[in-house]
């Protein structure tokens, strides 16, 4: 009946109540999996089912697409930036609601791939994201290949192109004062002072959001420190596992940001940088500040987009377009710290487009003919 097998069984623990298919290949290795039945028949019935699976994938292993993501997670994304690890199981998440119909590794087509970037599309989904959740189930399925749980890895046809650049822009000073004055009616007057020192801190050092929440005054090995505050060359320590680039790093403190920590009394100089004080105490939700900050450029009326409002992340974007003006690529590229320097590189688009106008409005103005073709 079978090629790659040579005989299997159905067993069944003592005090277990679920039936399991224990078969045994031609090379000599014994494999099982659970039938996920209480009654024999049925459980035959979907033990054929297993073992045809087994037969096709000859000396591969066969795995349950939920025990395979438990073995993913714990040997190959353990390494990985926290982050990682939450968008997998996001993308994993959203996988099973949409085609429940997954049972193996194998069942991940590229046909099944398809129908769920339609799913996600009629939900309202962007592409950007449609790509993401892709981009996080094919590099989970491209080690499944790697470790010989498939054959071979699925390969779908390309999504829609999704436009490269910023879902915003870098709003202005006057903007982002705006914004501030918006702090007492989101936040309360109470804890309008604080809030102001933390937003004019991501203002100077283009922090984003979630790195609020691991940077300490002093040296901690569960996030970011700063170093030398009070020499003529600041530094932040950067811990790779509280850092989107998981790398540590030791980066120079910009002055005026510098300037801006020393403002705060020696002794009250201990434990998180950044506090955000809210009316049932001190947040420590990103999702939460991230809304109070949103809600600030929705009632100061900083629109960034067609739809959107300034953010956070706004304000960081701020920072990288004044120093994109100031330093070279790799220096802000550090300065922002970036994992790829054509992340960075979008910073200068709009300077470089302006500096080449400048030298047309130049040549004009002299009188230069251009030259004939």
């Amino acid at each position: 009946m079978f090629t790659n097998i040579r005989r299997w069984t159905l067993v069944r623990r003592k005090g277990a109540k679920i039936y399991q298919v224990r078969y045994f290949l031609n090379d000599g290795s014994v494999r099982e999996r659970t039938t996920k039945e209480t009654v024999r028949r049925q459980a035959e019935r979907r033990a054929i089912e297993i073992l045809r699976e087994a037969d096709e994938s000859g000396s591969f292993e066969i795995y349950g697409w939920a025990e395979f993501c438990v073995r993913y997670e714990s040997e190959q994304l353990a390494a990985r930036p926290f982050k990682t690890r939450e968008a997998f199981r996001t993308a994993r998440s959203r996988l099973d609601q949409l085609c429940p119909e997954i049972r193996f590794v194998s069942d991940i087509s590229a046909k099944l791939l398809v129908a769920f970037a339609v799913r996600l599309r009629q939900e309202g989904k962007s592409e950007a994201t449609i790509q993401a959740y892709r981009n996080h189930l094919m590099s989970a399925l491209k080690w499944a290949e790697e470790v010989e749980v498939i054959k071979c890895r699925p390969k779908p046809p390309r999504l829609l192109r999704v436009p490269s650049g910023s879902r915003g822009r870098a709003v202005t000073r006057e903007e982002f004062e705006r914004m501030m004055d918006q702090i007492p009616a989101v936040v309360g007057k109470e804890f309008e002072s604080r809030w102001r020192w933390n937003l004019e801190a991501l203002w100077l050092g283009g922090f984003r959001l979630g790195e609020t929440f691991s940077i300490y005054w002093e040296q901690s090995y569960e996030g970011h420190h700063l170093v030398d505050l009070d020499s003529p060359k600041p530094k932040i320590s950067i811990n790779q596992n509280a850092e989107k680039a998981f790398r540590n790093r030791l980066l120079p403190m910009p002055r005026d940001l510098a300037d801006h920590f020393r403002s705060v009394p020696a002794n009250r100089r201990n434990g998180l940088v950044f506090k955000w004080p809210m009316s049932r105490g001190y947040s420590t939700s990103k999702r939460t500040v991230g809304c109070r900050i949103s809600e600030l450029g929705k009632l100061a009326n900083v629109k960034v987009g067609q739809k959107k409002y300034a953010s956070c992340h706004d304000i960081r974007r701020s920072f990288g377009s004044r120093w994109s003006m100031l330093v070279q690529p790799f220096v802000l590229r550090t300065l922002m710290r970036h994992s790829s320097i054509s992340t960075t590189e979008r910073y200068y688009v709009t300077i470089e487009s302006d500096r080449i106008a400048d030298q047309i409005a130049k040549a004009e103005d002299t009188g230069l003919e251009p030259a004939a073709p």
